[in-house]
């Protein structure tokens, strides 16, 4: 019994740590807390990249709404502009790449990571 309480608090632990967790990159990163139309996001940001994290429990947007809050949310946050074509997330994490005037741009280097099979 006390091994199957036990189970129950950590799986709370767990799921509550995982709200708000930055992802590996951002660890130590400042934490911006913003809303954008309603919904509230925890922005962390470097001077080369961000993320935000849907925090509010609104009832979710679709992606590309989610998307576009979260792109106001990251610029609002961070005082920088989003890279063209390097915002991507889903409907609560969203990445991007920024510029901010005075600092170097980060390179974007993509990197196949997949090869078909031969033959």
């Amino acid at each position: 019994m006390n091994d199957a309480i036990r189970a129950m608090g950590v799986l709370a632990c767990c799921a509550l740590i995982g709200c708000d967790t930055p992802s590996p990159p951002m660890w130590g990163a400042p934490t911006t807390r913003v809303a954008v139309d309603g919904h509230r996001f925890a922005v962390r940001h470097t001077g080369q990249r961000a993320e935000s994290v849907r925090v509010s429990p609104f009832p979710e947007a679709g992606l590309r709404e989610m998307l576009h809050l979260s792109r106001t949310a990251i610029e609002q946050a961070s005082g920088c502009a989003v890279r063209a074509g390097t915002l991507y997330g889903d409907r609560v994490m969203a990445e991007a790449f920024l510029d901010c005037d005075g600092s170097d741009p980060a390179r974007l280097t993509p990197q196949w990571r997949y090869s078909l099979p031969p033959g």
